[in-house]
C-alpha cells in the first residue's frame, strides 16, 4: 500500500509539472505573440513619424546644477558633507531658448535663440546649447532609433511590465542590442500606450551614453560605480506625433562602503512649452 502510495505521489507530482509547464509554454507563446503586434503598431508609429513634416517653434527651457567636491571630501549626499573639507562650489545654469525645428525631405535643421541666460535677458540669433555636463540633439526623433522597422532588426525585445503612466494604460518595452552589436545610439526602456501604440516616454541605458568611458573614469575616481537616470517624455500630441515635454538627465555615483549611498554630480532637466505648430503632415510616398 505504501508503495501504491507513492507511486500516485509520484504521477501526480509529474501530471502537475505538465500542466505547469504548459501553461508557462502557452503563456511566453501569447506574450511573443503580443509583442510582435506591439512592435508591428510601433514600427508603423515611427514610419509616420519618420516621414512627417515637421516645423514647429517652442519655449525650451534648461536647468543644470553641477557639483564640485573639495579634496578629501567625504560626499553623503548633494548638501551633506561628512569631512572638514566642504563643497568647493555648486555651479547653476538657467538657459531660456526659443527652440525651432525644422524637418523636410530627411532633413533635419535645429535652431535656437538664446532669451535668457542666468538671469540676464538675451536676444542671441543662431545660438550654441551653452549646457555645460551634457548635450541633446533632436529629441524629437528618440523612438524612431527604438522602434523603426530597420532598428528592429538590430534590436531584442521584451515586455517588462504593464502599468499607468500619468492615467495612460501602458505597456514597458526593454530594448538592447543584438548579442555582438554595437551600436552607436542610446537604447533602453520605452513606454508605449496601449490605445495608440504612441511613445509617452523612453528611460535610456546609460551604457548608451555618448563617451560613457569618461563617466566610468568620474567613478573611479569616486571609487564608485555610475548611477545615471536619462529620460524623454512626450507629452504634447499634433496630428498622431507626440512632441518632446521633458528631457532630464541626473549624473550620479554610488558609494557602497558610505552610510548615504547616492552621490550625486550633475543634474539637468529640459523643459519644452508654449509650442506653435506651423506643419506637421505626413509625406505621402508612391
Amino acid at each position: 500500500m505504501k508503495k501504491q502510495k507513492i507511486l500516485i505521489s509520484a504521477l501526480f507530482f509529474v501530471i502537475l509539472s505538465s500542466q505547469i509547464y504548459s501553461q508557462r509554454a502557452n503563456s511566453d507563446s501569447a506574450n511573443q505573440t503580443e509583442l510582435e503586434t506591439i512592435l508591428k503598431k510601433c514600427a508603423e508609429y515611427c514610419e509616420k513619424l519618420s516621414n512627417s513634416v515637421l516645423y514647429f517653434v517652442c519655449r525650451e527651457k534648461i536647468k543644470e546644477e553641477i557639483y564640485f567636491f573639495g579634496p578629501g571630501s567625504v560626499i553623503i549626499g548633494p548638501s551633506l558633507y561628512r569631512s572638514n573639507r566642504y563643497i568647493k562650489r555648486i555651479e547653476k545654469n538657467n538657459l531660456v531658448y526659443d527652440y525651432q525645428l525644422v524637418r523636410k525631405d530627411k532633413i533635419i535643421k535645429e535652431s535656437r535663440v538664446l532669451l535668457e541666460e542666468n538671469g540676464q535677458k538675451k536676444n542671441e540669433k543662431n545660438a550654441p546649447l551653452k549646457t555645460k555636463v551634457f548635450r541633446h540633439k533632436n529629441i524629437i526623433l528618440g523612438p524612431i532609433g527604438l522602434l523603426s522597422e530597420y532598428w528592429q532588426k538590430h534590436h531584442d525585445y521584451k515586455i517588462s511590465k504593464r502599468e499607468k503612466y500619468k492615467g495612460e494604460e501602458v505597456i514597458v518595452i526593454e530594448a538592447v542590442p543584438k548579442s555582438g552589436l554595437k551600436l552607436n545610439h542610446l537604447f533602453g526602456k520605452i513606454w508605449v500606450r496601449n490605445s495608440d501604440f504612441s511613445i509617452l516616454k523612453i528611460e535610456w541605458n546609460q551604457t548608451s551614453i555618448e563617451n560613457y568611458e569618461r563617466i566610468e573614469e568620474i567613478a573611479q575616481q569616486l571609487k564608485s560605480r555610475p548611477s545615471i537616470k536619462l529620460t524623454s517624455e512626450y507629452a504634447y500630441e499634433k496630428n498622431g506625433i507626440r512632441f518632446p515635454s521633458k528631457y532630464s538627465i541626473n549624473e550620479a555615483y554610488v558609494n557602497v562602503s558610505l552610510r548615504r549611498k547616492r552621490i550625486t554630480k550633475s543634474k539637468k532637466t529640459v523643459i519644452y512649452e508654449d509650442y506653435k505648430f506651423f506643419t506637421v503632415e505626413t509625406e505621402i510616398k508612391y
